[in-house]
């Protein structure tokens, strides 16, 4: 009966451990609450996509620009902001 509560207990710590590098992984990607994302940044998106609906996902490119994808009715979009709030582009992601 021991080597199965061992053989249980190792397999939870290893799906523990799992999920904590996930979400640190996730962080290190560039993946930013929409708090830290700059106020001309969100205004400049709110102004050029005012229907832009659901969870929206913003993340930080490099030091001068950010990445935010978010859903247009059904179709899910992705647009890139300069830091001082102006459009670089913009992608259907499907």
């Amino acid at each position: 009966m021991k080597p199965y509560f061992f053989a249980l207990m190792l397999a939870f710590s290893v799906i523990a451990c799992t999920k904590t590098n996930s979400s640190n992984s996730s962080n290190s990607t560039g993946v930013i609450a929409a708090s830290a994302v700059p106020g001309t940044i969100k205004s400049a998106f709110a102004a050029k996509y005012p229907t832009a609906t659901g969870e929206i996902d913003w993340q930080k490119e490099d030091g001068n620009t950010y990445k935010v994808k978010f859903f247009i009715g059904s179709n899910r979009w992705q647009a890139i902001f300069n830091a001082d709030g102006s459009f670089v582009s913009e992608k259907l992601l499907g």
